[in-house]
């Protein structure tokens, strides 16, 4: 019953508007008809009342109905129509929003864009020792669990919000990025809030298209909240990008975590610091057939209002492992300057990055050196044909060829990474130097299986320069994860 007085009602309405239309019938007459014709097909109408609406709009100029039901009203006699159609029959004939559910989940319009996505990845460490101690624990755990919600409102202006229920180093849930971008000025985009800050190609890569299952341990050391000078920090930030080269400087409120915090929303402070990032990349070569070499360049500085910086560590490229390198304690510093060199290729199945990292504290007691470096050299290669993904100055997703369940056996890759970082003799004098290895198998674009094994290497004359003290010996390690993403 209600169904039928919805319809009746319905077509009384669009009966009512052919006859009081203010434009003349013959302007907006095509149009309609198209329109009538998408809502019969669609099912709003019946095919009686698509005839009784196609009727009484063809009886204002004249013209005849077709011979057939089934005649369409392009097939019908030709009618006289305007350059432009009424703007009722525009706004009624406006196509329902795009939804795209292929790896992603979105809802586009002409102007407004919402998108829902997440990523999960679960670990499993065993850890190894060659020496007569014991170095950590075997673990397993979500290393991370995190949605998030972005879009494009009105064309211009982007948003973005992601938390983290389950992050290893936090302990508890963590509010990721939390920010807006205009992109209406050609010369830069101009964003506010928090996210990643730009620094490295390491730290701008999204750690669901690393090739290891963490990034390098100076990419680690350098990026960190403790220090300051990297991790996600809210600011200011302009941001430029071209088919072969992308700029970014930002000023920023830079958190100044200790390595004991376990909340990552604690409020931060404003004494906690402020500090300034610029980096940029050029493609020097840029192919068709995914060839091209990345260059790229970074400086960053942070300074502390209250003269002090908490005590940083970093563990080795795995969830869990103790800390490599550690300052031991918190230093006396001014401020902290930092840059970093980078260079990558991608040349068809073959891809291959390095970086370099320096960094220093200024107006620091008499402490000995407190300056700084590391540096890390990688490679990778699919053996079934694929290429790395590359984009506005950092890598990108995998196109997997053959998914598996597309009677493929997804796509297989195999990396190499070795890695040295040392601090100087004012803030721990620890070094160590890390080699990884990566077997990783994607199922298709979201779903992947990664296997790692990380050999630390700490032995420098006889004595070991890492964290955990000459006793332990050099542990290794085996890791596992599963990871799934959209």
């Amino acid at each position: 019953m209600y169904k039928a007085s919805y319809r009746f009602l319905y077509t009384a309405l669009l009966t009512a508007g052919l006859s009081v239309m203010s434009v003349p019938a013959h302007a907006a007459n095509g149009a309609l008809l198209e329109l009538l014709k998408i809502l019969k097909d669609k099912g709003s109408i019946t095919q009686q009342e698509f005839e009784l609406l196609r009727d009484t709009a063809l009886a204002e100029t004249g013209k005849p109905a077709p011979s057939s039901a089934a005649e369409t009203p392009a097939q019908a006699a030709p009618v006289q129509t305007a350059t432009a159609p009424a703007p009722q029959v525009v706004a009624a004939a406006k196509p329902s929003p795009d939804i795209t559910t292929k790896g992603k989940l979105e809802f586009k319009t002409d102007e407004h864009k919402f998108r829902i996505g997440g990523r999960a990845e679960y670990d499993v460490t065993l850890v190894g020792n060659d020496g007569a101690g014991h170095v950590g624990n075997s673990e397993h755990q979500f290393r991370r669990a995190r949605m998030f919600l972005s879009g494009t409102a009105w064309t211009h202006w982007d948003w973005k919000i992601q938390f983290d229920f389950e992050d290893a180093d936090d302990g508890g849930m963590a509010i990721e990025d939390n920010y807006l971008r205009y992109r209406g000025w050609d010369p830069a985009t101009i964003m506010i809030g928090q996210r990643r800050t730009s620094f490295s190609l390491g730290s701008r890569t999204s750690s669901k298209n690393i090739t290891f299952l963490e990034r390098a341990v100076p990419t680690n050391l350098f990026a960190s909240e403790a220090i300051g000078i990297g991790g996600r920090a809210p600011g200011i930030i302009l941001e430029n990008a071209g088919k072969s080269h992308t700029f970014s400087s930002g000023f920023y409120l830079m958190r100044q975590r200790s390595a004991s915090e376990t909340d990552s929303i604690t409020e931060r402070k404003i004494d906690d610091g402020w500090g300034f990032m610029g980096q940029a990349t050029w493609l020097p070569v840029h192919q068709a057939g995914n060839r091209l070499v990345h260059t790229g360049a970074g400086i960053g500085y942070k300074h502390y209002p209250n003269k002090t910086v908490q005590r940083f560590r970093v563990r080795p490229p795995v969830s869990e492992g103790d800390r490599i390198v550690d300052s031991d304690q918190a230093i006396t510093a001014d401020d902290y300057w930092s840059v970093n060199l980078e260079a990558a290729s991608i040349w068809g199945p073959f891809a291959a990055s390095a970086e370099y990292y320096y960094g220093d504290f200024g107006g620091t007691p008499a402490l000995g050196a407190t300056d700084m470096e590391g540096f890390y050299v990688q490679g990778s290669y699919f053996l079934t044909g694929e290429s790395r993904g590359y984009k506005n100055g950092k890598f990108s997703g995998l196109k997997v060829n053959t998914p598996v369940g597309n009677g493929g056996w997804g796509a297989w890759e195999l990396g190499l990474r070795y890695s040295h970082t040392d601090l100087g003799a004012g803030i721990g004098a620890d070094s160590g130097n890390v080699l990884s290895a990566a077997l990783n198998w994607y199922l298709n674009n979201n779903m992947i299986f990664r296997l790692n094994y990380v050999k630390t290497f700490c032995d420098n004359d006889g004595a070991d320069t890492c964290d955990w003290g000459a006793s332990a010996g050099d542990p290794h390690y085996l890791s596992f994860r599963t990871q799934v993403f959209f």
